[in-house]
């Protein structure tokens, strides 16, 4: 490690260079700062207030490792609340301009006569553009007035998650730890990562083998490994805190009540802020319990003479319910009386049964609405139930570390409320989107399957194939063992959706298997009938193709998709060249032809032109409209006639279906005058067992023309030519006039593209954002921020974007007010 720029100049009997080190680590890249807290950490000013061992300093020097322009951190001592000495230290931290200054251990400045100099450099914002003070008591009302806009990152805030102290124990030890042991450990010690670290290393004395490791920290556990740790952190509190917590240990909670009952309302008072405040480290259960660590209670309870046999276990929240086995009422009750094949029914007394069916059989878009109708009114059972499924299908909309910090909290509550079967289902979760996905993920099966707990595995083994075809790590073998699973269950919609994406994965790949998978899957899917089989089988279908219709072939994949309610396929298609005529020629086929140039937008709502004049609608029957929308849907690309009938017929018998689509499609073709016969039959074309919109440019239809636009952006932006990426964003977000067809309100089919294309949206606008700033345009940087949240108000980027854009514009004000609706928005979401 070298330390630069060091000065010998003596203050007060240190040396500055004992003080300030500039550290830089050759050769190594430091640790990354928590992307959970990377926002936070941007702020002009961050009091970061922890417990001893609570992970302050480690953040400091990330901090300051990760500086773009060069961080400095000032590491305080006591000797250091001496005004003159801290006022010469910190005057020489402001002289060599850092672009982030982190003062550690700022508790030595609090509370005594160096608190104004304190106060002083957090106010001067001109000097020290970005300040983080790292201390073990909150600042005090001087110091928080002089900042009233400043980050607050507390004890909680720093805790690890049970997947991180998985990694801190193969990182010491040499193996992993099971996310069934990291629970417990995340339990016993709160997640403070120096209780984390010490149990490692005591664990790490006692294992011989990665078997051992978990009988290790169960040793390690019963033989009081922290004492000493937990007397130096009892010792750094105030002597009335560390009193009242000893007292007050005899709670497995802590309650104002109760607390005033025992200490007295004002002792009370403090303990309970001190908790608060992240002075003292605790867990949060259910959103409103405070809990100690069971390894400090058990400590306190020791220094008060308790019986040892009362604390041998950590204390329950609430009555165990030995959930290991679902209730008739739980989701995974429902789950297996739940449909198999076709789509869900239309009206279900219970909402969450028809939430799981959609699911089944791949809408996700119709299943979400009602799994937030159940969960106002569920059990808590459900509730947490309904809560990891939502976790799950948003993990594409968020930030790993986002979600998993909300899996993290989801596990606890599970584990509080006496829900095991819950909280394993929520480990696998988390380890399938963890860093390491594949060794955790294994040992959470085999948890399940050691407790007879088939279906719990097929759904963990579910969510990992589903997270890795999100991040294109899938495999045909994973695939496989899903279906195999499924199959043995009796699940034969679950294992039609794996073998037709094992079907796409080998397409993708290039595989020679992929014809043969194809063929297997195309029967299952036939068997069940689930629209998204179907959609990914055409997709495989389109890859594998030769015959030059690949373009046409996709595109219909993504069309049968949102008609089967995915917002979009759950795995990225590489592209491939499209075959659509060029221009000319497309000029040149009207001429021949003499066919009218047709053109559809869906963008804030329908709209059909016919060279160049709006079409009246108004006397062609409800349903026929409603068949135009949807083709118009698919921009040109065929849609079986089948599927058409099905959904907007489904009521009747396949034959009566069949004719009213026929007769919908005469009263379409019949909008044209009379006196153009030839043109009759260009506005809905017959296409084998198809029909499609009669565009002879696929950019006549707005919805195409945006998806283009954003492919030329792509393009530009591989060729690194910034002008041409920001001009295909914003032709793309000129013609996003508003939801995707809104008079179509519910429709199932409508649903899907209404969601994607908004999603899309908001990420161009997103994109936009940021180079508008690299253009130097910080005024439309702005617009195009504030446009990506007026179109989708619950993407976490779009936020971030609004706030950065907003601080580097210079707008303090409007940063402000839009990091609080952001906030908001996190707390209406239930991850904050």
């Amino acid at each position: 490690m070298s330390v630069g720029n060091r000065h010998d100049r003596l203050l007060g009997g240190t040396t500055v260079h004992h003080v300030i080190e500039d550290l830089r680590v050759d050769g190594l890249a430091p640790a990354r700062v928590p992307s959970r807290l990377a926002r936070r950490l941007d702020a002009s000013r961050v009091f970061i207030v922890g417990a001893c061992g609570a992970g302050k300093t480690t953040l400091a020097r990330r901090l300051e490792a990760s500086a773009s322009r060069g961080g400095l951190v000032v590491q305080l001592r006591a000797e250091h609340a001496v005004p003159a000495v801290a006022d010469a230290v910190l005057d020489e931290a402001v002289t060599r301009s850092p672009a982030l200054l982190v003062l550690d251990d700022a508790h030595h400045l609090m509370g005594g006569a160096a608190e104004p100099v304190l106060e002083r450099l957090v106010a001067n914002v001109a000097a020290v553009p970005r300040l983080v003070v790292a201390s073990r008591v909150p600042p005090s009302v001087a110091v928080a007035h002089a900042a009233p806009d400043a980050e607050v990152i507390t004890t909680r805030d720093l805790a690890l998650r049970i997947d991180e102290i998985a990694e801190v124990f193969h990182d010491v030890c040499g193996c992993p730890l099971s996310l069934e042991h990291a629970s417990r450990v995340a339990s016993e010690t709160a997640g403070w990562a120096a209780l984390v670290r010490l149990l490692a290393v005591r664990a790490g004395r006692f294992h011989t083998d990665p078997d051992d490791l978990a009988a290790a920290v169960d040793a390690a556990l019963e033989c009081g490994f922290a004492a000493g740790f937990l007397e130096e952190h009892l010792g750094a509190l105030p002597a009335s805190v560390a009193a009242s917590l000893e007292r007050a240990s005899v709670f497995t909670t802590f309650e104002l009540a109760p607390c005033a009952s025992l200490l007295g309302s004002d002792a009370a008072t403090t303990l309970i802020t001190a908790l608060d405040t992240g002075v003292v480290a605790h867990t949060v259960e259910l959103g409103r319990r405070r809990v100690l660590p069971p390894v400090l209670r058990r400590h306190l309870r020791s220094r008060c003479g308790a019986d040892e046999k009362l604390m041998t276990d950590a204390p329950s929240a609430v009555p165990a319910t030995n959930a290991d086995t679902p209730s008739a009422g739980s989701l995974a009750a429902v789950w297996a009386a739940s449909a198999t094949s076709g789509l869900p029914r239309r009206h279900d007394a219970d909402p969450l049964a028809d939430a799981v069916r959609r699911l089944r059989a791949g809408d996700v878009v119709g299943a979400v609405p009602l799994l937030h109708r159940s969960a106002r009114s569920a059990d808590p059972e459900r509730r947490t139930a309904i809560r990891l499924a939502l976790l799950v299908i948003r993990a594409p909309l968020s930030s790993r570390d986002l979600t998993l910090d909300a899996l993290a909290a989801l596990e606890r509550d599970a584990l509080a409320l006496g829900l095991p079967r819950l909280a394993r289902l929520t480990r696998g979760a988390i380890a399938a989107a963890s860093a390491r996905p594949d060794r955790a993920v294994r040992s959470v099966v085999e948890e399940c399957e050691v407790r007879g707990d088939e279906a719990g595995a097929a759904i963990v083994v579910g969510i990992d194939h589903l997270m890795r075809l999100r991040g294109g790590r899938a495999t045909t073998g994973q695939a496989a063992a899903l279906a195999d699973r499924a199959s043995r269950l009796g699940a034969a919609d679950v294992a039609a959706w794996a073998e037709a994406s094992a079907a796409l994965i080998a397409a993708i790949a290039g595989s020679p298997h992929a014809r043969e998978l194809i063929v297997s899957a195309e029967s299952a899917s036939i068997a069940t009938g689930l629209g998204a089989a179907a959609a990914l089988l055409d997709a495989a279908q389109a890859l594998s193709d030769a015959s030059g219709r690949s373009h046409d072939r996709l595109a219909s994949s993504r069309r049968v998709a949102l008609a089967a309610g995915m917002p979009r396929l759950p795995i990225d298609l590489p592209r491939v060249s499209t075959t659509a005529p060029s221009r000319p020629a497309i000029a040149a086929a009207r001429a021949t032809t003499r066919r009218p140039h047709v053109t559809v937008g869906c963008f804030g709502g329908f709209r059909l032109q016919v060279d160049g004049s709006e079409v009246d609608l108004r006397a062609v029957r409800p349903q026929a409209r409603a068949l135009l929308r949807m083709l118009a849907l698919n921009a040109g690309s065929p849609l079986h006639r089948e599927i058409i009938a099905e959904v907007l017929w489904g009521d009747l018998g396949i034959e009566s279906a069949v004719h009213a689509l026929h007769v919908s499609v005469s009263s379409l073709r019949r909008v044209l005058p009379a006196q153009e016969p030839a043109a009759a039959g260009s506005i809905v074309e017959r296409d084998g067992e198809a029909y499609r919109l009669g565009l002879l440019d696929r950019r006549d239809c707005d919805l195409a023309d945006f998806d283009e636009s954003l492919a030329d952006a792509a393009m530009a932006k591989a060729r690194r030519d910034t002008a041409a990426t920001a001009s295909g964003l914003r032709h793309a977000l000129d013609l996003y006039l508003g939801d995707v067809l809104p008079e179509d309100g519910p429709a199932e089919w409508a649903i899907g593209a209404r969601e994607r294309y908004r999603i899309r949206a908001a990420e161009a606008a997103t994109s936009l954002a940021h180079l508008e700033l690299h253009l130097g345009s910080p005024r439309a940087a702005v617009a195009a921020a504030s446009r990506a949240v007026e179109i989708d108000p619950w993407l976490d980027e779009s936020w971030r974007t609004l706030v950065t854009v907003h601080e580097q514009s210079g707008d303090v004000v409007a940063a402000r007010r839009a990091s609080d609706s952001y906030r908001r928005m996190r707390v209406a979401l239930g991850v904050e």
